[in-house]
């Protein structure tokens, strides 16, 4: 079995088990323990704000970021907004999805359509596993980098992400050592 096609599967099972909750309950709950981990993450003093919705400020004060979403059980039309705080709150950046009316590439779908995952699990190696976790969570592929009105390299803003859950992943600043 062709090594892009074990990862593709390998990728889509990631984003299934670890960054799509279904229920409010499990969104709530995956929102929750993604702000208790932040705090060692980003190592900072204290947990961000959630409110009892499904909302978040998440504040860096290292580098003074805030980042601010609500509605994300609508995965279809959700927005998160990132602020820079200096004397006032600066809006930098708006990651708006929008999809009604709209195609998006259907990639789960086409690998449910040919239905290899069973191959792909038997024919996985460390070496796919490796190539997957570093694309989609150590170093993510896709990112861009703010360069003003702050120079952090390690901040890194996605773009063309869907899935909220996913987008949140990738917008924590992260070592920039990768």
């Amino acid at each position: 079995m062709d090594n892009n096609i074990i990862q593709a599967y390998f990728w889509n099972e990631i984003i299934r088990l670890g960054f799509s909750p279904i229920s409010d309950r499990e969104k709530k709950a995956w929102l929750h323990l993604y702000g208790k981990n932040l705090k060692e993450f980003w190592e900072v003093e204290g947990y961000p704000t959630i409110n009892e919705s499904d909302s978040m400020i998440i504040f860096h004060s290292n580098i003074n970021l805030e980042y601010k979403f609500n509605h994300i059980s609508n995965i279809e039309n959700y927005e998160i907004k990132l602020y820079y705080l200096t004397n006032s709150l600066e809006l930098m950046w708006t990651h708006d999805v929008d999809s009604h009316g709209f195609f998006s590439f259907p990639e789960k779908s086409l690998l449910h359509k040919y239905n290899k995952l069973n191959t792909a699990k038997r024919n996985i190696s460390s070496q796919h596993i490796e190539k997957v976790l570093d694309g989609l969570i150590i170093h993510p592929a896709i990112h861009q980098h703010i360069h003003s009105p702050i120079d952090e390299h390690e901040i890194r803003i996605g773009g063309g992400i869907y899935n909220p859950f996913v987008y949140l992943l990738y917008n924590t600043p992260q070592n920039s050592d990768q």
